[in-house]
């Protein structure tokens, strides 16, 4: 009965509040119905008039590009979008176009008019129009809903339009009042695979509030955003038979003290044998990026990929921020972030490892504070690998030791702005002036054998332990820690982007049964917001990975969450044969 009560309801709202409106251009039932859409934050307009009201340029033909900017916003992408920041394969489009066309070609939405060009002052037509409202609800040719020759019955029968205005547009072609007029009424009609209405799709987004939604007229009632389970949602062409003893996919929206937030959740058995997790670098090389899709392409068969730690993104030299350890070697070690690794056998640790390396000549033994790390001081000693470059330019004095293939080959005193050469097949250590003069430090000596190990400083309290670790991954701020709401920040992460902002945000955690959760929320959520979504998910364990134009999330060849930049580390999911 309440699933009949919630159709009822959908259809009542579509056959009442959507008539057909008696014409498009700047009839007043279109500016009605612009006024509401501008409200709701889907349509901006063409500019403001000198009282501050938006000019909406009604009569005008809407162009390609206009199309395809309105679809991004009715799948609630259009903060992603913005912040996309990877050159698109067209040569006709630049600036903010330019985002929005590369974030919907790379999401796989759109393409271009040739190889090079998008045209993207091209004459909107209905049915291209009809056909980007419909992939925002879930439609699509590619997937059998329709053919492009049939697809104005088809909207039809959702009650986007009638026949009539149907066949008088395609007759006199589309304007910015008949698109706004198609937009709102798709608001009202159910998305595919379920009894949500487009509009509760995008409340659940975070794309408008609630309040916002009644005040536009495209809610059946105060509770309505909310009758609808989260199943009735549109489901992914994967979602239907999920492998639970593997990976597992939902979409989930959980009410927080700070508002509604929705992300899209994998939850992964790490137990399962056939589960493989894998930290990844670009090249395995430090400073390397490369685009998501690369990244997901070249994975070898990736089942799941979030971005991982936080980078020196607008930096030169594009260092991340914490552990990074891949296949057993720290491609990248700078302690006091949470990290989560994981072991062969599926057990997953949690904590704040401090990680140093210990290296050992005989009964001589020296510690190594950092790995990689770019920045060096009169203290320091700091392991260099070929993952660093093929050199390492001291930024200080002091000196280095050379080891290749277990043989300790130099020992020597170095000055600022000497480059020194990492073998292939061994490593450098700089040793600040600081480090080697204390008492206890012995010279290291050329021709000796020489080991490394990596080790503790301190027992970590929740009990990480580098035992068989053989991916490491960190981030911040801790959002779970026992299964509690962790409030403390870690240095350099007290920034307002990383606490009150509302942004795109990728996290990790573990559950009570020891899966690992992987969550994304690319519309953008608050710290609070994080914290309490971890808490409700279940999570004892858990912390933030970077997000912003970072955010990136993929599962079974679909592209959840689209990063705006290229990115260095991401942490990856297999399930073997």
């Amino acid at each position: 009965m309440k699933r009949l009560f919630r159709l009822v309801a959908v259809l009542t709202l579509c056959a009442l509040c959507l008539a057909p409106a008696s014409g498009a251009g700047s009839d007043s039932d279109s500016v009605a119905r612009a006024d509401k859409l501008y409200s709701l934050h889907l349509f901006r307009g063409a500019g403001v008039n000198d009282d501050g009201s938006p000019v909406y340029n009604l009569d005008k033909v809407p162009t390609r590009l206009q199309g395809l900017i309105m679809m991004i916003r009715f799948l609630g992408e259009e903060e992603a979008a913005l912040a996309c920041q990877e050159d698109s394969p067209f040569t006709d489009v630049s600036g903010e176009a330019e985002s929005y066309v590369s974030y919907a070609y790379r999401r796989g939405v759109t393409n271009g008019t040739t190889e090079s060009t998008f045209t993207p002052g091209a004459t909107l037509s209905v049915n291209a129009y009809l056909a980007f409202l419909l992939r925002a609800m879930g439609y699509t040719e590619d997937g059998g809903d329709y053919a492009w020759e049939n697809i104005v019955p088809f909207a039809v029968s959702l009650g986007i339009l009638s026949a009539e205005e149907g066949a008088s547009m395609e007759a006199d072609g589309l304007d910015r009042g008949g698109m706004v007029d198609l937009s709102y009424r798709a608001l009202t009609c159910p998305v595919k695979g379920g009894e949500a209405t487009l509009a509760q799709v995008l409340l659940e987004k975070g794309v408008f509030t609630a309040q916002e939604a009644r005040n536009a007229g495209i809610l059946p009632g105060a509770d309505a955003a909310f009758s609808v389970g989260l199943s009735a949602l549109p489901s992914m062409p994967w979602e239907d038979a999920p492998d639970e003893s593997a990976i597992d996919y939902a979409k989930k929206s959980v009410r927080t003290s700070e508002g509604l937030v929705t992300a899209h959740v994998l939850t992964v058995n790490t137990k399962n044998p056939k589960v493989r997790v894998k930290t990844a670098m670009v090249d395995n090389q430090l400073g390397h990026t490369a685009s998501f899709t690369k990244i997901v392409q070249n994975s070898g068969g990736a089942v799941a990929v979030v971005n991982g730690n936080f980078f020196n993104s607008y930096g030169n030299f594009q260092t991340p921020i914490g552990h990074v350890m891949s296949n057993g070697e720290f491609l990248y070690g700078n302690s006091g972030l949470s990290s989560i690794g994981f072991a062969p056998d599926g057990t997953i640790y949690v904590g704040r490892p401090a990680v140093f390396t210990r290296l050992v000549s005989g009964e001589d033994e020296w510690s190594a504070y950092e790995i990689n790390t770019p920045e060096q001081d009169d203290n320091a000693s700091v392991l260099y690998t070929p993952a660093y470059g093929e050199q390492v330019v001291m930024k200080n004095g002091g000196w280095a030791l050379t080891a290749n293939q277990g043989v300790i080959t130099e020992f020597y005193s170095v000055s600022a702005g000497a480059a020194i050469q990492i073998p292939a097949g061994g490593y450098v250590v700089y040793m600040g002036g600081g480090y080697s003069s204390t008492p206890y430090f012995h010279i290291p000596q050329k021709g000796a054998l020489i080991s490394t190990e990596y080790y503790l400083r301190v027992e970590d309290e929740e009990g990480f332990a580098l035992d068989n670790v053989r991916e490491i991954v960190s981030g911040a701020p801790r959002l779970v820690k026992d299964g509690e709401i962790v409030e403390d920040l870690e240095p350099g992460f007290t920034e307002a982007r990383f606490t009150t902002a509302s942004s795109s945000r990728t996290a990790v955690g573990v559950n009570g049964d020891g899966e690992l959760l992987l969550i994304s929320v690319p519309a953008g959520a608050t710290v609070r917001q994080m914290r309490e979504l971890a808490l409700e998910l279940g999570c004892e364990d858990a912390f933030n990975l970077d997000g912003g134009a970072s955010s990136a999330m993929y599962y079974k060849g679909n592209y959840l969450t689209v990063p705006g930049r290229e990115l260095t580390v991401t942490l990856q999911v297999f399930v073997d044969e």
